[in-house]
């Protein structure tokens, strides 16, 4: 049969065909709609109702089809509070397109998600059509931001490693940490707790804390029992010693009276890291987030390599203050040990005593003005409290005899020294005061005795208790002689500057004498 002009379109197809044809395109357009992995809303886009939403965005939002039709963008609850007001509809109308990268939405049901949102209008058979194509890119957001996070938490390492290393004290390492949380790792707060082990209450003891305060007051209440205050994800962490992670501080019911105010602090989520400091003493290294937070594997497994090396310095404080106290209960035992000796010195022969001590005197101030450091000061008053020891081991009568010895009785006065270093040289002293005591009775020359030592084999300290040791003899009453005077003695170390004895030890000790007015105490 022949065709009638009618029934054929301008390029010779049949009213059949296109109409088989645009069915054809609906239906694939249909199926394309139907099935995309992005939400889709098709919208009016002279009243921006809502034409038409595909099964992707419905399921994604958590609506009904019928909650979407004929119902304005701005007027779904998911899209109320975002940028996609009337004013964003009046630019689409002009610009035809509009675009957001990281549009923060909400579920029906309260989930957060961050969408990619791209809006554009079509113009259809005439009539222009809204057409917006929404992509969950909540994955790709939560990676970015556990990446974001696992940088921070590095940078929390490396400076509380920092921390660990110069911190003296282990109240400056907990205040340090926390600091360091907040101010480098971008938490609203941070706090390290100490929990009380053998109380009764089972109190968790604020030790510091840094940032937002204003909740202060209520962690002084949190325990770790099993009452309201220690239901919570802290008293969980001490109890089981794991990590606790609160993502929503306003929707955990074991918070509940935490819930106002944290939300007046801007706590939002919540990281609590336990850790063991010994047998009797457990804590716990607090965070707070800003937001709701997912905290990634990365983060939560760096925050422990941090509260892990927390630990550690606060060991490593305790052990070496312990050590300090001991190393300083046995300097002291020992500076006890050396006025023992030289009372016993004392009880026999008060005229050694007596030298000892003024002796002592003179080398503190010849160590003063020629600037040795305390710690040598000290080592070198304690040497010459007791440097003639060995006269313990000398008969009475000779060291009393008041007249001039003979040369055995010399050579036994001179043994001293010897029997000197045989008391002292198995006792172990922060100084070498064995070796002080040996040497004094050298000199720079090789002259001296016992051993004959020369200047480069002399320590200073034994150089200046030389010194002061004739000082002291020549400026005193001896038993054999009366004083002979101060001047008479300084002009007998002159007299031997450079070879007996050193010379800046000998200009050291006039000049204490002469211009500081040093005299010798009884």
């Amino acid at each position: 049969m022949e065709l009638i002009n009618s029934d054929l379109d301008s390029d010779g197809t049949t009213i059949t065909e296109v109409s088989q044809n645009l069915r054809f395109s609906e239906m694939r357009y249909r199926r394309l709609f139907e099935t995309a992995r992005d939400g889709i809303l098709i919208l009016d886009a002279k009243t921006a109702e809502i034409e038409d939403v595909n099964p992707f965005l419905i399921e994604m939002l958590s609506y009904t089809r019928e909650e979407f039709l004929h119902r304005k963008l701005w007027d779904i609850s998911s899209f109320k509070d975002t940028k996609l007001n009337k004013e964003a509809f009046k630019e689409l109308q002009e610009n035809r397109y509009i675009r957001y990268d990281d549009l923060p939405l909400e579920t029906k049901d309260g989930r957060p998600i961050s969408v990619e949102f791209v809006s554009n209008v079509y113009d259809c058979n005439g009539i222009d059509i809204i057409q917006c194509n929404i992509r969950d890119n909540s994955s790709r957001k939560l990676a970015e931001i556990a990446l974001q996070a696992a940088t921070r938490t590095l940078k929390i390492l490396n400076e509380s490693n920092t921390a660990l290393i110069n911190s003296q004290t282990e109240q400056i390492l907990l205040d340090e940490y926390c600091r360091i949380a907040v101010q480098t790792g971008g938490y609203k707060m941070a706090w390290i707790g100490f929990a009380e082990m053998d109380s009764a209450g089972k109190n968790i003891v604020p030790m510091a804390y840094y940032g937002n305060t204003g909740c202060y007051s209520e962690l002084s209440k949190i325990t770790w029992s099993e009452g309201d205050y220690g239901k919570g994800p802290t008293g969980r962490a001490i109890r089981t010693m794991q990590v606790q992670v609160c993502e929503n501080i306003s929707a955990d019911p074991t918070l509940k009276n935490w819930h106002n105010k944290a939300a007046e602090c801007g706590y939002r989520s919540l990281i609590i890291l336990p850790f063991l400091l010994s047998e009797k003493t457990t804590a716990c290294f607090s965070f707070f987030g800003t937001t709701s937070h997912t905290w990634s594997s990365p983060e939560r497994e760096l925050l422990q390599e941090v509260a892990a090396d927390l630990a550690f310095g606060i060991k490593a404080l305790r052990t070496a203050i312990a050590k300090a106290q001991e190393q300083e209960s046995l300097r002291i035992s020992l500076e006890q040990t050396i006025q023992v000796i030289a009372e016993t010195i004392g009880q026999r022969d008060p005229y050694t005593a007596g030298h000892q001590r003024r002796v002592a005197s003179i080398c503190t101030g010849i160590g003063l003005e020629l600037g040795l450091s305390t710690e040598s000061i000290h080592g070198l008053h304690l040497a010459a409290t007791i440097h003639d020891l060995g006269k313990i081991g000398i008969p009475a009568e000779i060291l009393v005899k008041p007249a001039k010895l003979s040369s055995i009785e010399y050579a036994l006065v001179k043994e001293h020294v010897n029997i000197g270093i045989r008391i002292l040289k198995n006792v172990v002293f922060p100084w070498p005061i064995a070796e002080i005591i040996w040497q004094h009775h050298e000199r720079l020359d090789g002259s001296g005795y016992p051993r004959g030592l020369t200047g480069d084999k002399l320590l200073l300290e034994s150089k200046i208790l030389a010194v002061a040791d004739v000082v002291e003899a020549m400026a005193s009453h001896r038993p054999y002689r009366p004083s002979l005077g101060i001047e008479a003695a300084l002009s007998e170390i002159e007299a031997h500057r450079g070879t007996f004895f050193d010379a800046e030890v000998v200009d050291a000790c006039v000049r204490i004498f002469h211009e500081k007015g040093f005299r010798i105490s009884e």
